[in-house]
């Protein structure tokens, strides 16, 4: 995909001018405990922009008089070091998944900029201060910004990351199948658990089935921590500690999605235990979804925004509560309706990018919407992916069952 990599630097170029140059980093590994570290995750703007996955990789890129020049900072290839924490790709294979011609070694970089810097090369230098990192003396770019301004207090700093994110919105044809393919294993391991499900089973047990799905499939972690619940515990909306027994009666939540080569899918579903939904479960379900295939007639390119999407969803969940009788008239609908429904997903699940402009075709996005009656022991939500066309929308996750008579009928074949 380095030929997507590339177009996307000349895109963000069009922002640096003469003798400004931005640096991104790819981070470390989080220390764990003892001398245990969290598994390597490449920060997301910086793969987007670079293709390189590798741990503490630094880009750098520069314009001298209207010609920008890149140069990527790697770990050189050293047989011992890899013995003990893996491999280290080559500079030919950076070249290759980056389309960057010049590639020199992570010692080199700080010397390397301290030379463009006492020349006063450079006027300004982009971060990507990530609105998450701040604060976080430990965030990479927060740590090396600090330290050059403390000795060159004339360098001027600004930020990649809303510019970046704003680009990430869209995505183009390479991403938008690698979503497809995430879909695909989603959707087989969302159907697998559907036709698992027994009382009994703890949820462990359910998820695991989903996770053998995926390994089938070649992929190694799913996109976000799993969530799969049953009963009362799917009244806790972030779950992630699947350790519950499956009872008869309830109903399960499943909110979950395959990565496939760096991108994601997610997905909930909503099913009996038993495979039959009761009459209760149904007339709830029935609302969710009415509201769900709305929702999606809204999707006009150009025309609204995820605020009038929200705003929609919450008049329509508390109308149909109202006149089903669960909702009093003066009664707020965050009773019941507990979250937004309404993200862009690609490198992140929760994937960045500004909320308040009009969708756009290449947006890629979930449709979600959730309804918990703690009461009635019946909380659930219906969450699919669309594609915003240049007319219109693209149901990506249609074929993951989701009316009652396809969830009942694949439950009990």
């Amino acid at each position: 995909m380095n030929g997507s990599h590339q177009l996307r630097r000349k895109q963000f170029y069009q922002n640096l001018n003469a003798g400004e140059a931005v640096v991104l980093f790819a981070g470390a590994a989080p220390r764990k405990t003892a001398d245990a570290s969290y598994p390597f995750f490449t920060n997301r703007n910086f793969y987007y922009l670079t293709g390189i996955l590798q741990i503490d990789s630094i880009f750098f890129a520069i314009n001298q008089g209207g010609r920008v020049e890149e140069t990527l900072f790697i770990h050189d290839k050293n047989p011992m070091a890899e013995r003990w924490h893996g491999y280290r790709i080559s500079h030919q294979e950076a070249i290759e998944a980056s389309g960057i011609k010049n590639i020199s070694e992570i010692k080199k970089f700080d010397e390397f900029l301290k030379d463009i810097l006492e020349a006063r090369s450079i006027s300004s230098l982009w971060y990507d201060f990530d609105k998450f990192d701040e604060g976080r003396k430990d965030a990479p770019q927060n740590k090396h910004s600090e330290s050059l301004l403390s000795a060159y207090s004339w360098l001027n700093c600004k930020n990649a990351y809303p510019l970046i994110c704003e680009a990430r919105t869209i995505k183009d044809a390479g991403e938008i199948a690698e979503i497809r393919n995430a879909l695909g294993v989603t959707r087989d391991g969302i159907h697998a658990m559907m036709k698992a499900v027994k009382s009994g089973m703890y949820e462990y047990q359910l998820e695991g089935v989903f996770n053998k799905v995926l390994a089938d499939a070649g992929v190694r972690e799913p996109a976000f921590a799993n969530i799969v619940s049953s009963g009362r515990n799917n009244f806790f909306i972030h779950y992630e500690e699947p350790m519950g027994i499956i009872n008869d009666g309830d109903l399960i939540l499943t909110d979950v999605g395959a990565r496939k080569n760096q991108y994601v899918s997610d997905i909930s579903r909503a099913f009996p235990v038993n495979g039959k939904f009761t009459p209760e479960q149904k007339e709830i379900y029935s609302i969710a979804l009415k509201v769900n295939k709305e929702l999606m007639s809204l999707l006009v390119p150009g025309e609204i925004s995820f605020e009038q999407i929200e705003a929609y969803a919450r008049r329509r969940i508390s109308e149909e509560l109202v006149a089903a009788g669960h909702l009093g008239k003066d009664e707020d609908v965050s009773k019941y309706y507990w979250h937004k429904g309404t993200h862009h997903i690609g490198l992140d699940v929760h994937d960045v990018g500004p909320h308040g402009n009009p969708i756009a075709p290449g947006m890629v996005f979930t449709i979600d919407v959730g309804i918990y009656m703690e009461d009635k022991n019946i909380g659930f939500r219906i969450e699919d992916n669309v594609l915003i066309t240049e007319t219109g929308y693209e149901h990506l996750s249609a074929d993951i069952v989701r009316e009652i008579h396809d969830i009942e009928a694949m439950m009990c074949s």
